[in-house]
């Protein structure tokens, strides 16, 4: 079931925009084309313009079986899919949602779990899409944490660079999620060095 909203006068007179999905480089890992990024599926929302239904099925079309959600369940609603996530289980996608407030940056608990979920889906040959809203502050600060992860030999700057050319100048939008990206490494190690510790105090 779709939001009765898809067949308001606004959306029928609007242009149906195109969901833009732009794959992250991860061929130093063999996995090409494994990271996709985008903004939300089936916004609409001010002068975007998009079909659920349509957005749904180009990520269907390009392979992708899994989904990182960013946005809250508040945003669904604002955005007017509130649907969105009984959708992605109705055709059988894997939802994996940790949601963070547009323009902040997430905790590094969950970057974390982000991180190991997308290492898992590549181990299995799995395709994952990586969206918040825009696909242009949250999607992309995770995809820099995921950069930085992965290869050692990129600088925060040059993930940065790397996502603006991808995604568009706008990428990493606030401060804090800069701020994030700079700290993101030492923010790693500390969080490795406690996660040791629990595991020893068990």
């Amino acid at each position: 079931m779709f939001d009765s909203s898809d067949s308001d006068d606004e959306s029928s007179q609007a242009s149906v925009q195109t969901l833009k999905v732009d794959w992250l480089d991860m061929s130093f890992m063999g996995c090409p084309q494994a990271v996709a990024l985008s903004g939300l599926p089936g916004c609409r929302f001010r002068n975007v313009h998009q079909n659920l239904h349509m957005d749904l099925n180009k990520i269907e079309d390009l392979g992708i079986s899994d989904v990182v959600m960013l946005v809250t369940k508040g945003e669904l609603r604002k955005y007017r899919v509130s649907n969105l996530m009984n959708e992605y289980e109705m055709r059988g996608i894997r939802l994996h949602h940790y949601p963070f407030p547009d323009g902040t940056a997430p905790s590094i608990d969950n970057v974390m779990v982000v991180i190991d979920t997308v290492r898992q889906a590549l181990e299995e040959n799995r395709k994952i899409l990586i969206h918040c809203m825009g696909g242009l502050g949250r999607a992309c600060v995770i995809a820099s944490c995921l950069l930085q992860y992965f290869e050692n030999s990129l600088t925060p700057d040059q993930t940065i660079f790397l996502l603006r050319e991808l995604r568009g100048t706008r990428a990493i939008q606030t401060v804090k999620q800069y701020n994030f990206v700079q700290d993101f490494r030492s923010l790693c190690e500390v969080w490795m060095d406690e996660d040791i510790e629990r595991s020893v105090s068990r």
